[in-house]
């Protein structure tokens, strides 16, 4: 089931109209790796992007963890004349 198809269930359900920054997150395009094309969010299987979204997350926590230690070298090393 997709994104889409789950909030137009949502919609349904709680007969409330979907929110406006959800249907642009929704139209917004992802590069997948694994299919080598681009899709957009709401064309995303929930798992796939629930996987997706894993994936940048722990790319982010790397990012992080790459900065943090980039900035205690600094620290120890001090200012550099």
């Amino acid at each position: 089931m997709t994104l889409n198809e789950i909030i137009k269930i949502t919609n349904v359900i709680t007969g409330r109209a979907t929110p406006s920054n959800i249907l642009e997150f929704l139209k917004t395009e992802y590069y997948s790796q694994s299919k080598g094309k681009t899709i957009t969010f709401g064309d995303m299987d929930l798992f796939y992007y629930i996987n997706a979204t894993n994936k940048e997350f722990r790319e982010l926590d790397a990012n992080q963890n790459a900065l943090n230690s980039l900035r205690q070298i600094k620290h120890i090393l001090g200012p550099i004349a």
